[in-house]
């Protein structure tokens, strides 16, 4: 079975690998918008999630406000005693004073914004508080500017500028963009204000200082929106990413469910188990040797070794079981040939349905397991699935009650028909068998005896043996069997007596008939609620509505940050299994680079593709034009590198234009119809685009240019400008010395290099961190030893403080402040990673699952039927077709006894049959039906394209089959033959499954199977007409009877030595119209109906072992394909008379014999 598997995973590998290009350009369409903002937005409110981010978004700012309030306590008190080492501490209280009070202010204002039921209730206490917080820090470094102004005339340059403005975006609890945006500009406007007046109010190029001072606070301010952007967005898509793993665990949790309960509503808990189990394992398998291969040739080559490799004997994996003390009930419906043959197809359902439904209800309250639907048939066992000590009288009460039951149908359908009851107990085995169509059915000659009561009962009676008789207790009333029943050579081999059971004694306070009633009424109510019930729409809003109330519980696993400084107040020490979970995966990454300690898992991290990669070039376009402009205004024109700058701003343009490239075209150029630029230089453009995202070491290399050419357009203001040393002997003024460069301009650019180096999105945490204190070293180097003099003699940001620490405190408070926030970024988007396997891990799982339940439901229901009920499962919906030519078969193997020969011998030859059927799979494919005991029944013909009505929704149709039966077949006839050599199976039914990834893949073509084919000396007359259909199921009968003899040869050579028919096939074949449907609801049973499907049983049980019986019309039919048909005679069937039959003419070799003109002494049927 598994080469099945491996054929049909490895069609769906290698397709996925010709359909990668394809694929990856949809998923990279996909990308693109669902990076979007505004797309993110929509979702979470069509999702009805936005209530539940925004309580997430609630703690998570609390989050960031507690690291703000822990920065603000170390700048604080870093800067406070920075000041304790000014020579002249005269004028250095007032600052500490305000410096402390401040901070001891605006930890008590943000304070309140810890209490959530507060906050949840006043939600302008976070706007409130907030905007006086950022008031204090502005007034406290603006005031304290201003007061030394104008008290001691002392310049200073203020230091929190930039960090205030920092703190408004990344740190405060504002919600929203516009928010932060409006306190952000007043504040940049305050700042501009205090330069305007104070600071630069006695300089004589004033303006280009102004600008100077406003092009950097608006770069700050876009680095602060951005930041912010980026962040909802990553937040989004980690919430999204965390509803879709829940909504997955559901499904899966949904399709384990439906999974159990459709197999349990065919097999009993043992076999249902094992065959469930070895299913999945079997796909899981087979996936991961597919997985393993690299080379479409070396697949080629390994599929033969592993067909004949897997299909040796596995006792594994025959799903057969013991069952002693069991009872088994056999039920005839009367009339049944004549309701098939005058009732239309819908009534027949509904009438059908309506009357199994009943038998299943009433089996299920009985506590009987129903076993299979033989046409007019439905015999069910009770104490097969646990034990129980009254099986006996449940199956009598479930016979009196079927009799009620169609009695009912018949008054409410005006309906001729009636019941005839067997009932024996003994011991069973039971399991299912073969490779394709698996059926649960029972094996012994107690069923053989249960058999042989209803046929041999009355009508409207229960018949039951005499051991039955004795485990009724006397609770029934009952007289002497059938004189039929007396006379039959079964029942007298096996010496059984036989009684009808007249009625039921009274009283009835049998105390464990009370139990049984109680019993009845709790499996009657859960019959009521089962996977056929279902709506797809209705699964999903319970599924959707299930999901939101998850999500709920899932906000407290919602990532803050890898810093949480709200764990050091916390009383208890306790951890809840969330917290446990939480430190299991802070234990998985390293502390410092925030690196996964699982290699691979970095490495693939590292390598997805970065979508908002265009987002962080623009940015770096303008942040760069600022710079630029920066170094305009402060630079001396003679000082200016044109060639440099130039270059630059091509190379960034190019930069721009390509990372931007893709997503413009995908808004305005692409359509359903071109999904890709058709033009060379278009589509070069739009793969660079491409690449620039997927590629870990070009983004980097970017990266680096991009930083590189930052640091390259600020060191160009001391370009030219002499080193300390050189002033010495001279001695220039101050003046003269920040006429080569302004330090605090320089700074200021270098600030915004250091925010610009970690706004990069998927740039290892490890790089930005290295690549930006290197750059602050230098920087600091450059303060303290290179420009000494220039950087001391600066404007300082206190008074009689040294201004080099001031430049040097403003570039490490900076590159501490995006340390921390990309520090937290950095761990969201590891957990955001993390859940994404997580959830790649159930997905897997719900595709195994989906794959398992296709399987199951493929093999219980024919292919387009089965994707009826797993495309649609309307509730209270019949499915029925009708035909107007098909072809049905009955092939019976002769003198196999299940008592001597065994169902291991049974389970092989029903497993080269289905080897059989697997060739049969083309447009006119052979359908396989049922088995019973020793007879395969199969059609032709039932392909829903040639249905004349149908009543179902259309739908795509897929097919799958298979059946781990573990065994070797060397069946290898009919298959036909590539080019190459290679040959392939089309797809359909048998032994080929389906894997169906999702529901919209493709479909299954083909298994590559490498033996040599079988061609028959039938010529091609045969058309696409309808009557092919005979023709096909001819040539099916054949095949089986060369698999028959095959078998035969190989394992029963000395068995039976005298027999001459001994495991020889006896086949009836016949033709017509014919109805097919569903029957129903909590056990699903699709069947036939109709005179071909009557004739073909009557063909096989008055046929002759080692020969093919059809009606005349089907030898007319074989005789237009130039089939030779011999008449046979005048052969008596029940219901019909005598009529006349044929057998088809073949040879030793089981070929079909040319057709021969009639002789005067031949029967003419033409």
């Amino acid at each position: 079975m598994n080469s099945y598997f491996d054929s049909a995973i490895e069609y769906n590998r290698t397709n996925t690998i010709n359909l990668a290009h394809s694929n990856d350009q949809s998923q990279s369409f996909s990308n693109e918008k669902n990076w979007e903002w505004s797309y993110l937005v929509r979702k979470c409110r069509n999702l009805e999630l936005e209530e539940s981010y925004d309580l997430y978004m609630r703690r998570l700012r609390v989050g960031y406000l507690s690291l703000f309030i822990f920065i603000q306590l170390q700048v604080t008190i870093t800067h406070t005693l920075l000041l304790l080492t000014t020579p002249d501490i005269t004028f250095v209280y007032v600052d500490m004073a305000a410096y402390i009070a401040s901070g001891v202010v605006i930890w008590l204002i943000l304070s309140v914004n810890f209490r959530s039921e507060l906050v949840s209730k006043h939600g302008w206490v976070v706007y409130v508080s907030s905007w006086l917080a950022v008031c204090v820090m502005v007034l406290m470094d603006i005031g304290l500017n201003v007061y030394h102004a104008t008290s001691h005339n002392f310049i200073l340059n203020p230091i929190y500028d930039a960090y205030t403005l920092y703190a408004i975006y990344m740190f405060m609890p504002v919600p929203y963009l516009l928010q932060p945006f409006v306190l952000g500009s007043a504040v940049t406007l305050c700042y501009i204000i205090n330069y305007i007046f104070v600071i630069t109010s006695k300089e004589d190029n004033q303006m280009h200082s102004i600008l100077n001072e406003a092009i950097y606070l608006s770069c700050v301010n876009l680095l602060g929106i951005f930041f912010r952007l980026m962040r909802d967005i990553a937040l989004r898509t980690t919430f999204l990413d965390r509803r879709q793993y829940v909504e997955e665990n559901l499904l899966l949790r949904y399709a384990r469910d439906q999974e159990r309960s459709l197999l349990l509503s065919i097999l009993p808990n043992q076999i249902a188990d094992r065959l469930q189990e070895d299913v999945k394992n079997r796909i899981e398998r087979s996936k991961q040797q597919h997985q393993q291969r690299s080379h479409v040739d070396t697949q080629r080559t390994t599929d033969s070794q592993n067909l004949k490799r897997w299909r040796q004997p596995d006792h594994g994996t025959l799903f057969i079981e013991p069952h002693e003390d069991v009872t088994v009930l056999y039920a005839d419906v009367v009339n049944y040939t004549h309701l098939t043959t005058t009732l239309d197809v819908k009534k027949l359902v509904e009438a059908l349905h309506d009357l199994f439904v009943r038998f299943d209800i009433a089996s299920e309250e009985y506590n009987v397991l129903r076993i299979k639907f033989l046409g007019d048939c439905y015999y069910c066992v009770a104490g097969l699935v646990s034990p129980n000590a009254d099986h006996a009288k449940c199956c009598v009460d479930l016979g009196l009650r079927m009799i009620k039951d169609i009695r009912d149908v018949r008054e409410k359908r005006h309906l001729n028909i009636d019941m005839r009851i067997g009932v024996h107990s003994g011991d069973v085995l039971s399991g299912v068998i073969g490779a394709a169509k698996w059926q649960f059915d029972i094996w012994s000659k107690d069923v053989d005896i249960a058999n042989r009561l209803e046929a041999t009962g009355a009508t409207g009676r229960v018949h039951v043996s005499q051991k039955t008789l004795s485990l009724l207790d006397g609770e029934y009333f009952f007289e002497d069997g059938t004189e039929k029943a007396r006379e039959d050579p079964v029942l007298q081999k096996h010496g059984i007596r036989s009684f009808l059971i007249k009625s039921l004694r009274a009283p009835m306070h049998d105390p464990r008939r009370v139990q049984r009633e109680r019993q009845a009424k709790k499996l009657s109510e859960a019959n009521k609620s089962n996977f056929m019930h279902n709506s797809t729409l209705h699964q999903y809003n319970q599924v959707r509505n299930q999901a939101k109330l998850e999500m709920c519980r899932e906000l407290d696993k919602m990532p803050i940050g890898r810093i949480k400084l709200t764990k050091v107040f916390r009383r208890s020490t306790r951890l809840t299994q969330d917290e446990i979970e939480e430190e299991t995966f802070r234990r998985n990454i390293s502390s410092f680079c925030l690196f996964f300690r699982t290699r691979n898992w970095e490495m693939q991290y590292m390598r997805e593709p970065d979508v908002m990669l265009k987002y962080s070039i623009a940015l770096a376009w303008v942040i760069y034009m600022g710079l630029l402009t920066i170094q305009l205004l402060s630079k001396d024109a003679r000082y200016h590198y044109w060639y440099i700058d130039g270059t630059t701003i091509i190379l960034l343009t190019m930069l721009l234009i390509v990372s931007w490239y893709k997503k413009l075209w995908i808004m305005y150029m692409s359509d359903a119809e071109v999904s890709v630029p058709t033009s060379r230089l278009s589509g070069c453009l739009f793969n660079m685009s491409d690449v620039m995202q997927r590629n870990l070491f070009l983004r980097i290399l970017i990266y680096f240019l991009i930083i590189l050419s930052y640091c390259a357009v600020a060191t160009m203001q001391v370009l030219g400008c002499s080193k300390d040393e050189d002033y010495e002997d001279s001695d220039p003024t101050v003046e003269d010395r920040l006429f080569c460069f302004h330090p605090w301009i320089l700074t200021n650019c270098m600030t915004l290099v250091i925010g610009m180096s970690f706004l990069f999105t998927r740039i290892p945490f490890i790089i930005k961190v290295c690549l930006s204190t290197i750059i602050t070293i230098v920087y600091a180097a450059l303060v303290i030893f290179e420009f000494n003099h220039i950087y001391a003699n600066s404007p300082s940001t206190n008074v009689n403080f040294n201004a080099k620490y001031s430049h040097i405190l403003l570039m490490i408070i900076t590159l501490g402040i995006f340390h921390l926030m990309e520090r937290q970024t950095e761990f969201i988007a590891k957990v955001d990673y993390n859940w994404k396997r997580q959830l790649m891990k159930k997905q897997e799982d719900a595709l195994i699952t989906n794959d398992t339940i296709k399987v199951l439901l493929t093999n219980i229901l024919p292919s387009h039927v089965a994707d009826f009920y797993l495309s649609t499962q309307l509730q209270n919906q019949l499915y029925y077709e009708e035909y107007d030519n098909v072809a049905v078969m009955f092939a019976s193997i002769k003198n196999f006894d299940t008592d001597k020969i065994g169902l291991r011998v049974l389970n092989e030859i029903i497993c080269d049959f289905d080897d059989v059927l697997n060739k049969y799979a083309q447009c006119l494919r052979v359908e396989k039906i049922k088995v019973a005991n020793w007879t395969y029944m199969a059609a032709c013909g039932l392909d829903v394209s040639r249905s004349e009505q149908v009543n179902a929704p259309q739908m795509k149709f897929r097919n799958a089959s298979l059946m781990p039966n573990g065994r070797r077949s060397r069946y290898d006839g009919g298959r036909t033959s590539d080019s190459d050599g290679i040959h392939r199976v089309p797809y359909g039914n048998g032994s080929n499954i389906a894997l169906d990834l999702d529901l919209e893949r493709g479909q299954y073509e083909g298994n590559v199977i490498t033996s040599a084919p079988r061609t028959s000396n039938v010529g091609q007359q045969a058309g696409n007409s309808s009557n092919e259909v005979v023709l096909v199921m001819a040539r099916f009968a054949l095949d089986l009877m060369r698999a028959m003899r095959r078998f035969n040869a190989e394992n029963m050579q000395t068995e039976y030595e005298g027999s001459t028919d001994y495991g020889m096939l006896r086949i009836g074949i016949s033709h017509g119209r014919a109805m097919a449907g569903v029957v129903g609801i909590s056990k699903p049973h699709y069947d036939i109906w109709g005179d071909p499907v009557n004739m073909a049983s009557r063909m096989d049980s008055t046929g002759v072992p080692g020969q093919i019986q059809v009606t005349e019309n089907t030898a007319i039919k074989l005789r237009g394909f130039n089939i030779q048909c011999n008449y046979r005679g005048m052969t008596f069937v029940k219901g019909r008379g005598n009529i006349p039959t044929y057998i088809i003419g073949t040879d030793s070799e089981y070929e079909f014999l040319p057709h021969r003109p009639s002789s005067p002494n031949t029967k003419k049927t033409s």
